[in-house]
C-alpha cells in the first residue's frame, strides 16, 4: 500500500494513508500497565503490504464519506440537469459510499499531531458528474480525535451532495453503547431506506445497553450528536457529532464481528427520498458552496491504582 502518515500526541498514535481514499488506518494507544488499546478496527497487516482493490476496502480503520454516504439506489440520482447514473458497487443494485473513499487523497500539511489531506474530483471521475474539493483536518491531542470534513463545489452548476464518517469499532465496545436518536428509517432487504418512524424500544439505545451480537442495519434520524460505547473492561469512546450529522448508521455485519456507528448527514438513498420529504438530509450546493461536518472522538480508560 502506499505510504502512510503516524500522528502522535501523548500516548496516542493515529496513522493516515491519504492514497487509500483518506483513511486512517489505525488508532490506538498504550496503558500504564503495558496494554496496546486499538480504539478502531486496525487495518491488518498484510493489507498494509498488499493493498486493496478500491471497490473491495477492508472493514478497518475511518474514512470519510464524499459526496455521499450508503447506498444511491439504482445508482440514478437527480442533478441541475436530468438524472444521473452513478456505477453501481460490485455485487448490488446499488450505488455506495461516494467516490473519496475510492480515489487517492494527498497529504496537503503534515505536523507532530495534525495533517490535512485533499482530493480534488474531475467531472465524470469515477462516474460522479460534478466537480467538486474536498478537505479533511486530522488532529490528535492526549485525549483522543477531531475529524473536520470539507466539500466545496467546484463546478458551475448546483451539485447534490452529503458527507460523513465511516468508522469500524472493535467488538469489545459493543458492550456497553448508548445513544439518543428519535427516529429509524427501517431497512429493506437491499439497505435502502423507507419512511421514518418513532424508535421502539428494540432499537432505542437512550439507555446504555449492549449491542446485541446478531446481524443488524438502522438508519437512525434526530439523532443528538452524540454517543457513547464502552467495554466490559472499562475501556471508553465518546463521540461528538456537528449539527450537519443529524443521522447515525449503526451496523454489525455478523455475530462477534465489528461494529459500524457512522455520522453522516443524511438517510440510505436521500438522493431518491429527498423528492417527497424535506427531512433526509440531502443537500444541493450551488456553485461555490461548501459543506462542512466535524467529529470529535475521546478516549479513556479506567485508572490503574498500580500505576498511580
Amino acid at each position: 500500500m502506499t505510504p502512510e502518515t503516524t500522528l502522535r500526541s501523548g500516548s496516542l498514535a493515529a496513522t493516515l494513508a491519504p492514497a487509500a481514499g483518506g483513511r486512517i488506518t489505525r488508532l490506538s494507544s498504550g496503558t500504564a500497565g503495558g496494554e496496546t488499546i486499538d480504539w478502531l478496527v486496525p487495518l491488518a497487516d498484510a493489507v498494509r503490504g498488499a493493498g486493496f482493490e478500491s471497490t473491495q476496502w477492508p472493514k478497518a480503520g475511518c474514512y470519510p464519506l464524499v459526496p455521499f454516504s450508503n447506498r444511491i439506489r439504482d445508482g440514478r440520482l437527480a442533478g441541475p440537469q436530468g438524472r444521473a447514473q452513478l456505477p453501481l458497487h460490485p455485487g448490488e443494485r446499488h450505488a455506495l459510499h461516494g467516490v473519496g473513499q475510492q480515489r487517492p487523497w494527498r497529504l496537503e500539511q503534515h505536523a507532530a499531531d495534525r495533517a490535512t489531506m485533499s482530493y480534488v474530483h474531475a467531472p465524470g471521475d469515477h462516474g460522479w458528474p460534478w466537480a467538486f474539493r474536498a478537505e479533511q483536518a486530522v488532529a490528535l491531542d492526549a485525549a483522543g480525535l477531531s475529524l473536520e470534513l470539507r466539500i466545496s463545489n467546484e463546478g458551475r452548476e448546483s451539485m447534490p451532495s452529503g458527507c460523513g464518517f465511516h468508522p469500524y469499532f472493535p467488538a469489545r465496545f459493543a458492550h456497553g453503547l448508548q445513544f439518543d436518536a428519535r427516529s429509524v428509517w427501517p431497512a429493506d432487504a437491499e439497505f435502502l431506506a423507507s419512511a421514518p418512524v418513532p424508535t421502539a424500544p428494540a432499537d432505542d439505545y437512550a439507555s446504555v445497553r449492549a449491542l446485541p451480537d446478531v446481524e443488524c442495519t438502522r438508519y437512525y434520524g434526530e439523532w443528538n450528536g452524540q454517543a457513547r460505547m464502552a467495554a466490559a473492561d472499562g475501556p471508553a469512546i465518546e463521540l461528538l457529532a456537528s449539527a450537519a450529522l443529524q443521522h447515525l448508521v449503526l451496523h454489525r455485519p455478523g455475530p462477534g464481528a465489528y461494529f459500524c456507528l457512522e455520522p453522516v448527514s443524511h438517510v440510505a438513498d436521500a438522493a431518491n427520498l429527498a423528492a417527497a420529504r424535506a427531512d433526509t438530509g440531502w443537500r444541493l450546493l450551488a456553485p461555490g458552496e461548501a459543506m462542512e461536518c466535524r467529529l470529535r472522538l475521546t478516549v479513556s480508560t479506567p485508572r490503574d491504582p498500580r500505576h498511580d
